[in-house]
């Protein structure tokens, strides 16, 4: 029976501190919330590239 209580107590204090964090890293945005920040290729994490557009060649 105590065992029951704390497996319960355990599954949902991480429940509840994903959940809170989630909630943390989706008010942060994508990119700023995003382990791979700092490697990561694509171009909203990239502001400079983002806001300058290149005019086509041709």
């Amino acid at each position: 029976m105590i065992a029951d209580i704390v497996i319960l107590t355990v599954v949902f204090a991480y429940a509840g501190f994903a959940f809170f964090r989630g909630i943390r890293k989706r008010k942060q945005g994508a990119c700023a919330a995003c382990a791979q920040q700092q490697s990561c290729a694509a171009s909203c994490c990239d502001s400079a590239s983002s806001s300058t557009k290149q005019p086509p060649s041709g």
